[in-house]
């Protein structure tokens, strides 16, 4: 049967090495080693992230989404030290902080012009 439980969200990418260090440099992502070695070699490149993982996924003639629905939301306890942190970094935001009595978002493209979310709750 089907569990109630979301397995990885896949992220389509242009060049999966590129990719895989800007989640690292920019998000703070951990690298597992022992995948990158191959990475060249690889269609996809897997963050494991608790229950649910992030994988990036090389597509031919990849092209970003014009979507303004984030493909999935990261959380932080601290998101205006995050935003500050990205605009250092000129990731490229694409929206302010959005604030509800619960939680706050923003949303930023990665380097391949996905569109993702910073979420607190």
């Amino acid at each position: 049967m089907i569990e109630r439980k979301l397995n990885t969200v896949f992220i389509p990418v242009a060049n999966l090495k590129e990719s895989v260090n800007w989640y690292q440099s920019i998000l703070g992502f951990e690298v597992d080693e022992e995948q990158y070695k191959e990475i060249e070699q690889l269609p996809v490149y897997t963050f494991q992230m608790g229950e649910t993982s992030l994988t990036l996924e090389v597509e031919s003639d990849f092209t970003p989404s014009p979507s303004k629905i984030p493909i999935c939301n990261i959380h932080t306890n601290q998101i205006e030290k995050v935003r500050d942190s990205f605009l250092s970094k000129k990731v490229v935001i694409e929206s302010d902080i959005i604030s509800f009595p619960d939680f706050s978002y923003f949303n930023f493209r990665d380097v391949n012009g996905n569109l993702l979310m910073i979420c607190t709750g």
